[in-house]
């Protein structure tokens, strides 16, 4: 089931991947909620291989289940103009929060010491803040955003910073390499999300693919296989 899942997810991905470049739609919506659930499902049946890994595993899906809603409240933005704001900042929230249970998950899983937690902190405050102060060179405008966008790229920062540390705290162990570079992937898309939409002609249709191929070949990978190494005292 696990493989059946997983095949079908990156099968209709990719096909929503192609749609979003003709923009925002209902249909596209239901392409994106069924791709995220695909993602979250292979998170599910991962855990059920090794069910040795509980809370690791539980933590990376309540992750995968805050962004399947914030992938359906940013979808939102598009289709309902006229509340934008509102949608928008929801799926910044969730997205958030979801990161905190990604970090948190290999955190517990590796009893990370204390002072490698506080550096990776430190790190991601500096990503974050470098990222609103290099606005202008950026040609992006976050506006009202700015503080949140702060916010939210240092969560996004700690979860890739935290998983960077854990690889070579665990000697390369296949389950952190893996969410690592799901983790990578995953802040390169929000990259580009971020020129879509604070930036000015940056939401062609190539960026609109890029920016989702990117966000799901990371959130697969995160949901993939991380179980592989990882397992509960």
């Amino acid at each position: 089931m696990y493989y059946v899942v997983l095949s079908v997810g990156v099968v209709i991905s990719l096909i929503f991947c192609f749609n979003r470049s003709k923009g925002y739609s209902v249909n596209n919506l239901i392409f994106k909620s069924v791709s995220s659930l695909c993602y979250l499902l292979t998170a599910v049946f991962a855990l059920i291989t090794n069910y040795k890994a509980y809370t690791y595993g539980s933590l990376v899906i309540m992750g995968g289940a805050l962004g399947l809603v914030g992938d359906i409240l940013l979808d939102l933005k598009g289709i309902y103009k006229n509340e934008e704001k509102i949608y928008l900042k929801g799926g910044f929230i969730f997205f958030l929060i979801g990161h905190i249970f990604y970090f948190c998950a290999v955190i517990y899983s590796i009893k990370m010491k204390w002072y490698l937690v506080l550096i990776a902190a430190v790190v991601s405050v500096i990503i974050g803040v470098l990222t609103v102060a290099s606005a202008n060179l950026m040609k992006v405008h976050y506006g009202a955003y700015r503080r949140i966008v702060a916010v939210y790229v240092a969560f996004l920062a700690m979860t890739s910073v935290i998983s960077i540390i854990a690889v070579f705290v665990t000697h390369f162990q296949k389950a952190y390499v893996i969410m690592a570079i799901g983790s990578v992937l995953f802040l390169l898309s929000d990259a580009v999300l971020s020129n879509t939409f604070f930036g000015r002609g940056k939401d062609k249709p190539i960026h609109l693919f890029v920016n989702h191929f990117l966000y799901y070949a990371g959130q697969y990978l995160i949901c993939l296989l991380y179980t592989s190494d990882a397992a509960d005292d």
